[in-house]
């Protein structure tokens, strides 16, 4: 029984690490101030975002919605990274999502990106767009509700291959495979 209880565990432990998602998203890309996709819905708990910088000098810092161009407190803030124009090889860094119970918002803190409205945003909604983001950040008027906004999302799949972490979907499940084995080993 205590094989069977420790197999249903490793299993389900399995299927959380195979089922989260990579999502990647270029910084910097053609030597513009953007990140691409510049937003991301249908994140969920547990997935990641890699961030691959691609030229200039950006970084990505935590924000509100309110206050676009603010670095929020306690936030997250990448620091930034400098990228020579000559580069063949980029930096990358990500995070993993804890909490989508509401939209994340970031900026490029190298000034005046911001303002030129380089601006991130993880889950945005009806009620708070990333158009409306954008153009709060650039101090702009806000876009009207009434029309629909831009979908500047991720349309495409996100990436199961592991991204800025190193580590593919299939290396995590055969890592938790053998120690599944090691397991049921020792409870036998």
């Amino acid at each position: 029984m205590r094989f069977s209880t420790s197999v249903f565990v490793a299993a389900s432990t399995l299927f959380s690490v195979a089922s989260a998602a990579v999502f990647n998203v270029t910084v910097g890309k053609d030597n513009k101030n953007t990140y691409e996709p510049s937003s991301l819905t249908g994140v969920a708990a547990g997935d990641t975002i890699a961030f691959r910088f691609v030229s200039k000098s950006h970084s990505l810092t935590q924000s509100t919605f309110d206050k676009p161009c603010e670095k929020k407190e306690g936030g997250v803030d990448s620091g930034f990274y400098p990228v020579d124009a000559a580069a063949t090889s980029f930096p990358e860094w990500s995070i993993k999502v804890e909490n989508v119970s509401a939209p994340l918002w970031f900026y490029c803190a190298r000034a005046p990106h911001c303002t030129l409205g380089m601006v991130f945003a993880i889950n945005p909604t009806e009620a708070k767009t990333f158009a409306a983001f954008s153009v709060t950040a650039q101090g702009l008027p806000a876009p009207s509700t009434t029309g629909g906004a831009p979908n500047t999302s991720q349309t495409t799949a996100p990436n199961t291959t592991g991204g800025a972490l190193g580590f593919s979907a299939a290396s995590k499940a055969a890592s938790l495979l053998a120690a599944l084995g090691l397991v049921a080993g020792l409870t036998l």
